[in-house]
């Protein structure tokens, strides 16, 4: 939030009031036009409060949604480790386990090194996060793949062949029910004190075609040595190269789309810059493609199974050089 800092004292009131139990604010992590993030106490436990601060329907559903992702990992935990639902608003605010550590990166687009090991530690959590199996219908798709090709080709991201392609590729890439986290910025991966890599905030959680978690760290992860390739060798250990594909063209058409919308300047060109040479190669990938493509098989639906388990992230190879 541009300007200054919001007074800890107004906020923790606001908090108070949003959430019905006194808190105490220790720290605002973050604090925009669409939510509140602060570090504090909730009757004498270390705690991380989220408070939605718009009266948007959209983000306050979204709100709702994420308490009941919690909701589900109480009564179906993940495979990995997440933090724990201490109270929570209905559609207003949340407060959950502190987990000691630091974020992967503040930036969307990070760039330098990760260290391997830490970047083994990210892709085996999301992993092991795609692997859960959670409650009955606890999860439902996120969007509409379909909708979103001829939405994208309606404003112009998507010309006629690229919409042509893609329902192609749709239709080639498995079944479109597999879980994913659905926002795994950087700066929504915890590298706890203890090793574990966390993964928060779970406002897009929910089902999509294999790879969409992989897709999206591959596209912000351009900057960031051998995080793509290590990326890529998974994509193909795990045979979902065409889900893989689609979610990428899923994604930076989203990103293109962002950061067209951005104001003028340095930082748009850059970024628009970053994500276009992404976009060209998917593109040309995307084209290149036999329009009888092999359907995926190697992609398990989630619907598959009722079982409350999860498959060991361990278990999936990260290639045989061990990226």
């Amino acid at each position: 939030m541009a300007g200054a800092s919001p007074d800890l004292d107004a906020v923790t009131a606001k908090i108070t009031d949003v959430l019905g139990a006194t808190i105490t604010v220790d720290r605002i992590l973050q604090a925009t036009d669409k939510s509140l993030l602060a570090v504090g106490a909730y009757r004498g436990r270390a705690a991380v409060i989220k408070v939605c601060s718009t009266d948007e329907t959209f983000w306050q559903d979204k709100l709702e949604h994420e308490i009941g992702i919690y909701r589900a990992f109480a009564s179906c935990p993940p495979p990995v480790r997440v933090p724990e639902l201490i109270h929570a608003a209905h559609g207003r605010g949340i407060v959950i386990e502190h987990i000691p550590g630091r974020v992967v990166h503040t930036e969307r687009y990070p760039s330098g090194q990760i260290a391997p090991a830490v970047l083994d530690t990210i892709l085996y959590t999301l992993l092991g996060f795609g692997a859960w199996n959670p409650p009955a219908e606890a999860l439902s798709p996120v969007f509409d793949y379909p909708g979103r090709v001829e939405r994208y080709h309606r404003i112009g991201i998507f010309d006629h062949d690229d919409r042509t392609a893609l329902h192609r590729l749709i239709a080639a890439a498995g079944p479109l029910d597999v879980v994913a986290h659905g926002d795994p910025l950087p700066s929504n991966l915890l590298l706890a004190d203890g090793g574990d890599c966390v993964p928060v905030d779970f406002e897009f959680t929910g089902l999509f075609a294999a790879g969409f978690d992989l897709a999206m760290l591959h596209t912000l992860l351009a900057g960031t040595p051998d995080a793509q390739s290590s990326i890529e060798a998974i994509v193909a250990a795990t045979g979902i190269e065409a889900p893989f594909l689609l979610n990428k063209a899923i994604v930076l058409s989203r990103e293109l789309r962002l950061h067209t919308e951005l104001e003028d300047g340095r930082f748009r060109a850059a970024r628009l810059a970053l994500i276009q040479t992404q976009w060209d190669d998917v593109r040309s990938r995307l084209h290149s493609r036999r329009s009888t493509a092999t359907p995926a098989t190697a992609v398990p639906s989630s619907k598959e199974t009722t079982e409350c388990s999860g498959g060991d992230p361990k278990s999936m190879t990260l290639g045989d050089d061990g990226t």
